[in-house]
């Protein structure tokens, strides 16, 4: 069956601007009439939509799901299985956290008493950091130090107390907050760039197990910082300063 852009559209939920970007960058190109030179869709483009779809899910750039759909069959399926995986991951957290809200509204009627521990009771949001954190870094790092210490660095961030999941937290937000005013500078032995660094090394130090803290790895996750689109732009968008990540990575070479 053959689709017009509208069509396509309206069963896949996508906006008809963005399939014509899908046309134009090459991602997803569309077929032409010869009669009026109308956009279609056949059956292996809808199928390839599909596959973009599902690589989007978790904010994957387009240059990297573009080169994994001119690549081979195998390629394609192991990117799609690595997003399976983080499927389950949020499917899990989800089913956590509707649990533990439920327990939560049901102890609040005073039915029953809330039958968790302190630590169950967060599990859910730390399980939400965890996510995000392997979403950020995961295959990266997954590729340079294997799943073993990856694995370890999930459980000890499980085994935060409250306390020191709230300071994880706050730590996160800082380290953009502070950083936000040093962006663009060369001035890396003023106070505020040296409190930045302690405070970037203490976040790792946090979400890492011991054996992979180290300078040398600490310089080389500053380097994906402006070699990776998604660090980026979590860093832009979260300083709103062009340049965030750049200076960041700067800093942590000063100290590091």
């Amino acid at each position: 069956m053959s689709y017009s852009i509208t069509e396509l559209a309206k069963l896949t939920g996508i906006s008809t601007r963005t399939l014509r970007f899908y046309d134009k960058t090459g991602l997803l190109i569309a077929r032409r009439n010869t009669k009026n030179n109308y956009r279609y869709y056949d059956k292996a483009e809808v199928d390839q939509l599909q596959k973009i779809m599902f690589l989007r899910l978790f904010d994957l750039p387009l240059a990297q799901i573009k080169k994994i759909m001119q690549s081979s069959t195998a390629i394609q399926y192991q990117a799609l299985k690595q997003q399976r995986q983080k499927i389950i991951a949020e499917k899990n957290r989800l089913t956590a956290l509707i649990d533990n809200l439920d327990q939560t509204l049901t102890s609040m009627k005073g039915k029953t008493p809330m039958n968790m521990s302190d630590q169950e009771k967060f599990i859910a949001f730390k399980m939400k950091k965890i996510n995000d954190n392997e979403k950020m870094y995961g295959k990266e790092i997954r590729t340079k130090y294997g799943n073993d210490l990856i694995d370890t660095s999930k459980q000890k961030v499980y085994a935060l107390s409250k306390k020191e999941f709230d300071h994880l937290e706050q730590i996160t937000k800082q380290i953009l907050i502070q950083l936000k005013p040093l962006v663009g500078t060369t001035d890396f032995q003023q106070t505020a760039a040296k409190q930045l660094f302690t405070l970037h090394k203490e976040y790792l130090q946090m979400m890492w197990p011991s054996q992979l803290y180290s300078s040398t790895n600490h310089k080389n996750l500053a380097t994906m910082y402006v070699c990776d689109e998604r660090f980026k732009k979590y860093y832009e968008e979260g300083t709103g300063m062009e340049g965030a990540a750049q200076t960041l990575k700067d800093i942590i070479n000063y100290y590091a």
